[in-house]
């Protein structure tokens, strides 16, 4: 993640020409890309996404990253129901889990996901497999998602001013950002379950 965190930065000529060649394509890459980071963990998905805020614009970054938060989460919690642990212990710690689970009734189950979501975003991959495992409906956990894609859209639209500022400022804080969120939260969110 790191090494690709330094890569975009001093090769975004080369991946902006790359997109407004192929402004078809490069959407559908973007989209699988992330769906892939989503539904394999450790592929970074979120900094190929920001880095792409200038090609694109934050308008469309922010919807093609949410068709594919949508279909990657939607994917990473119908393959951790149909395979369950076997799957899911790859990609999230199940002791959490069932911790989690075991405080939580059927009614309070949606209002936690939503939190935790919020809580989590950098790694909602991790969240959305540990959900599929959980008791919580399908139906339940999509409104939880599609819930909280608005914040996800004013990161994108702080993004895209810091672009018009300065391309290069822009992509170090957001990438520097999302290191910074997703690593306080993996080792502090799973910390406070056990």
């Amino acid at each position: 993640m790191l090494a690709l965190a330094l890569w975009v930065p001093s090769n975004l000529d080369t991946i902006t020409e790359l997109a407004k060649k192929h402004h078809i394509i490069a959407p559908l890459i973007m989209i699988i890309w992330r769906i892939l980071a989503i539904v394999i963990p450790p592929v970074p998905g979120a900094i190929v996404t920001y880095a792409l805020i200038p090609v694109f614009g934050w308008f469309y970054s922010f919807l093609y990253s949410a068709i594919a938060i949508l279909v990657g989460e939607s994917l990473a919690f119908m393959l951790a129901r149909k395979f369950r642990e076997p799957l899911a212990k790859r990609f999230t710690p199940l002791q959490a889990l069932h911790k989690w689970e075991s405080r939580l009734s059927g009614t309070t189950e949606f209002l936690a996901l939503v939190g935790i979501k919020l809580v989590t975003a950098y790694i909602s991959d991790f969240i959305s497999y540990a959900a599929g495992l959980s008791r919580l409906s399908f139906k339940k956990f999509f409104a939880a998602t599609v819930i909280l894609l608005p914040l996800n859209g004013i990161v994108f639209y702080a993004g895209g001013k810091l672009y018009e500022l300065n391309t290069h400022i822009a992509i170090v804080t957001l990438v520097g950002a999302v290191i910074v969120i997703y690593t306080f939260q993996k080792s502090k969110i799973f910390e406070k379950i056990k």
